[in-house]
């Protein structure tokens, strides 16, 4: 009963937020019945379909006031209407000035270094230093944003933004206990479509296929991979995965290899669907010693402005702005997200975990 009211107040939460800037910003002469009505079409597509194309620009604009150049833009955008004749208002000056203070802080490098140093990055690396010594023989690589296609005029693959992840996941089964790998994956809306069918894997779109093909150059034996081709995101993967583990007969545990800012979100995922997990995350932003939590290193470059800077916080906003989103949809609950806080606690240099760190049961009491 509480985690449902929990959902509805933050369900009510976003839209009284979402409908006050629409509001605010969309002069009224603009605002028609039509107008609302489209509104109303984007929303449903979001929530039903979360994949399709015109899904993921409803995503794209909803979510556009609470993303920082989505903000500054809307100051920008707000400044410029008080701007008559030559004459700015006092609100308007108002406005351009925070859009002038908000896009330099959302800049500075240094202030997001210390946002990853002290948000979600830290415990993760502590959960993957605590769940070392556990293994499975089954590793999930997620996929996506791992590869890029060699379309015309690339003779060899390129890796994507999150490439490590199949570098990692490699190196974790060229160590000897993973015998298998479910590779999961899908198509990119942002490929673009071949002209002809090809049976070259090279030639692919598909990120699922294409990884494969990179995991089989690094050494891994294609007899040791199986493929869910289906899941162009993480709530899709964790449903292809569930049916692959189902099909092959193959129990959990699973080690799942992702990156370390969205491993709260992934694992949370896996485990609301009854996979038990093991985290191995990789990707890190952040220069982090469990041991020895040091704040990053200041330096005069470190709060100069730059495109380093609004990456590191669009990418920490977008983490934040999904994980809400996932537990709107129930696709994950607190309780998984406690469990891990439980188990950094419960942590000690005389502990020891023989069970996976999250389980659909909870954590290892």
């Amino acid at each position: 009963m509480f985690l449902v009211l929990t959902r509805v107040l933050l369900w009510l939460l976003v839209l009284v937020i979402f409908f006050y800037l629409f509001f605010r910003i969309v002069p009224k002469a603009y605002f028609t019945f039509l107008g609302g009505l489209l509104l109303a079409v984007f929303v449903v597509l979001l929530f039903v379909d979360p994949t399709d194309r015109t899904a993921t620009t409803a995503w794209a604009i909803l979510s556009l006031p609470f993303r920082p150049l989505g903000i500054v833009w809307l100051l920008l955008a707000q400044g410029l209407r008080g701007w008559k004749a030559g004459v700015i208002s006092r609100s308007a000056q108002n406005e351009l000035r925070s859009a002038f203070v908000l896009l330099w802080l959302f800049s500075t490098p240094f202030l997001w270094q210390w946002m990853y140093h002290n948000s979600i990055e830290p415990q993760i690396s502590r959960l993957a230093r605590i769940t070392q010594e556990q293994t499975s023989e089954t590793l999930v690589l997620l996929a996506h944003n791992t590869v890029e296609p060699q379309v015309e005029g690339r003779s060899q693959l390129q890796l994507g933004d999150r490439g490590n992840l199949l570098l990692y996941a490699n190196q974790l089964y060229q160590q000897g206990s993973i015998t298998r790998i479910i590779v999961s994956g899908g198509e990119r809306l942002e490929f673009p479509t071949p002209d002809t069918q090809t049976d070259n894997p090279a030639r692919s779109t598909n990120e699922a296929d294409l990884a494969v093909e990179l995991l089989s150059r690094l050494g891994v034996p294609r007899t040791s991979i199986l493929v869910d081709r289906t899941s162009p995101n993480l709530r899709r993967s964790v449903l292809g995965v569930r049916q692959v583990l189902a099909e092959n007969n193959i129990a959990p545990p699973v080690l799942l290899v992702s990156r370390a800012l969205s491993m709260y979100r992934s694992a949370s995922s896996f485990v609301q669907a009854g996979i038990a997990v093991i985290p191995r995350p990789t990707d890190y932003v952040a220069f982090i010693d469990p041991d020895q939590m040091r704040d990053p290193v200041f330096t005069l470059e470190s709060i100069i402005p730059s495109y380093q800077g609004l990456a590191l916080a669009t990418q920490l906003t977008d983490e934040y702005l999904l994980t809400i989103y996932y537990f709107l949809r129930g696709w994950l609950s607190p309780t998984e997200l406690t469990c891990i806080e439980c188990q950094l606690n419960a942590a000690s240099p005389h502990s020891t975990f023989s069970e996976p760190l999250l389980a659909t049961d909870g954590f290892p009491q």
